[in-house]
């Protein structure tokens, strides 16, 4: 799913319900005697509401830890499995879809009767792999896919499943105008230390960079840094823009009317508006910069793909495969070649454990000089898929002082840590009935809408989460490739550890050595990174434009790099208003 949508609540004080107990479970982790209950801790986060740390006091004892649970969530299945043939179908029957000819017929017909298992296609996804849907409804999905894993035609066979946005939204008042997390880390301890990158290079046009999200809304601080895109649902109930896949990528909305049950989750006990997740996400990566309007992106010349896969109740596992393919050029039975390929793709989006589906993605994605970055998850325990395959930035979050945010997703395939808002692990404290955050609470300004259920106004909000860590590191990366377009994908993940600043001494990540990537992303130092390293061998695709290198400037953001926020002026002050503990959404 996206990352499942959490008890949202942006600064106008909108909603999204809390999930299933088997999401957002207890998750503890010990170093010598001391035990961290980092699941709890998310729970008390989203129950108060986050902000900035301004050097918080050093990693203290946590409340006592109720459960281990080091696995990811458990999955929510749409009931389709994703099925790759043995053998791979002739030139004439890929035209016409494999399944389409006699001999695909043949071949379903003969799998339904050796298994027992009753298929219809749904659709072709490519590179032999085929959509289908078994006709016993409530069928175990798992069982289905091994069951027809043990038939010499299918080469290998996975449930479809639900993927949601991860995101984290502020419900307390703030009057930020200002984005601190972008500055170096001598005014801000987790800073991102962008005014130090920008000197060395602000991104190029010949980047493209993909986000795979809800779609994209055309805010005003937006519209000139987009390209088509395109819309990847298949579903109409999804869509909810009255039909399936199209050349339109425009965000037609995420809300769930009252009463309406998303799969795995129960009735929606009040209407649920649109998050708009996808304008927000892209805003962090590449709004306007430099205009004097609303907020200061990462990459201010890169152009954005907006593909939109994540609707109502998230989105599914098929689709989101078929875009990430289509966002690095590679062909999707029938759609249209995609005439911008992404260099960089961005995923703040997620659920579940990573599928050989998804790695063979990632891997024909890197194949292709394509960096994939993906928000690790705000379940505060194991990170979560496309974020937890080989090959990807996987990136978790923390607040302005540096300290892990209660939230964030960590384990061994976290990359680096990027901000994304929140509350720090040793700020939060109290009980799930009464959290507190003892700490001023960190926040990510994002690009939004006022509409609840259809576009409104553009604005500009609050939130918090992996979702919005993860695109301040793929604008990293997409400016990485503008200074170096030869860096092939693992020259840029290893770049991005390499040139990552420590974990702050005696925070959560720095005892538990491992488990938050390399430390605290630094554009500065890793666009200088950038720059002195020899390529890795990708070939760029040809330039269509050339951006003039910007004037030198300081290491810790001085020149004339800085982009000015006099124009951030827009107040927004949240409604109180209690988080629901176990929620989660990047």
């Amino acid at each position: 799913m996206p990352f499942l949508p959490d008890a949202l609540h942006d600064s106008g004080g909108s909603h999204r319900r809390a999930l299933p107990p088997s999401i957002g479970r207890m998750h503890d982790r010990t170093s010598g005697l001391l035990r961290l209950t980092r699941a709890h801790l998310a729970a008390l986060a989203l129950a108060s509401g986050l902000t900035t740390l301004a050097g918080g006091p050093a990693l203290a004892a946590k409340v006592p830890a109720a459960e281990p649970a080091s696995q990811a969530s458990a999955p929510l299945y749409t009931g389709n499995i994703i099925v790759r043939w043995r053998d791979a179908p002739t030139p004439a029957a890929k035209t016409a879809g494999a399944a389409a000819t006699p001999a695909g017929q043949d071949r379903l017909q003969a799998l339904s009767s050796e298994t027992g298992i009753a298929l219809s296609v749904k659709r072709q996804m490519g590179s032999e792999r085929t959509l289908l849907a078994p006709a016993a409804a409530g069928a175990d999905p798992e069982a289905v896919a091994a069951r027809l894993r043990q038939d010499p035609r299918v080469a290998d066979a996975v449930p479809d499943r639900w993927l949601r946005p991860f995101d984290t939204m502020p419900n307390d008042p703030d009057f930020a105008t200002r984005q601190p997390y972008l500055m170096g880390p001598t005014q801000v301890p987790g800073g991102a230390n962008l005014p130090a990158a920008w000197d060395r290079g602000r991104g190029s046009a010949d980047v493209v960079v993909a986000v795979i999200d809800t779609g994209i809304l055309r805010h005003g601080d937006l519209a000139a840094r987009l390209l088509p895109g395109y819309d990847f649902i298949s579903d109409p109930a999804v869509a909810l823009d009255g039909d399936g896949r199209d050349a339109d990528p425009t965000d037609a909305g995420d809300n769930v009317p009252q009463g309406y049950a998303c799969p795995g989750l129960p009735a929606a006990d009040r209407p649920e508006p649109n998050s708009w997740h996808g304008t927000r996400v892209s805003g962090v990566l590449g709004a306007v910069t430099d205009n004097g309007q609303a907020i200061a992106g990462v990459d201010w010349q890169a152009r954005l793909l907006p593909l939109r896969v994540s609707g109502r109740c998230g989105a599914q596992l098929s689709d989101t495969i078929d875009a990430m393919r289509w966002a690095g050029g590679l062909p999707v039975p029938g759609l249209p070649d995609n005439p911008t390929p992404a260099r960089v793709v961005n995923i703040s989006l997620g659920g579940g454990s990573c599928s050989t589906f998804e790695q063979e993605a990632i891997d024909e994605l890197a194949a292709r000089g394509v960096v994939v970055v993906a928000a690790a998850g705000n379940n505060a325990g194991a990170v979560e898929a496309p974020a937890s395959c080989r090959g990807t930035v996987a990136v978790t979050a923390h607040v302005d002082d540096g300290e892990n945010a209660s939230y964030a997703s960590v384990g061994p395939e976290v990359t680096l840590s990027a901000p994304g808002g929140g509350c720090g692990v040793s700020q939060t404290t109290g009980s799930a009935a009464a959290p507190v955050c003892l700490g001023p609470i960190s926040r990510i300004r994002t690009l939004s809408n006022t509409g609840t259920t259809t576009p409104g106004s553009d604005t500009v909000t609050d939130s918090q989460g992996t979702s919005f860590a993860s695109p301040i590191a793929a604008g990293v990366a997409s400016m990485m490739l503008a200074v170096n377009a030869g860096l092939s994908p693992s020259q840029v993940i290893g770049l991005l550890r390499q040139s990552a600043r420590p974990h702050p001494a005696g925070t959560y990540c720095d005892i538990n050595a491992g488990t938050c990537g390399a430390g605290l992303l630094d554009a500065g130092r890793a666009l200088q990174a950038a720059v002195s390293t020899v390529p890795g061998g990708v070939e760029p695709p040809p330039p269509t434009t050339t951006t003039p290198p910007p004037a030198a400037g300081g290491d810790d953001g001085g020149g004339g790099a800085v982009a000015p926020l006099a124009g951030l002026v827009l107040l927004l002050v949240g409604f109180a208003a209690a988080w629901r503990p176990g929620s989660r959404r990047r």
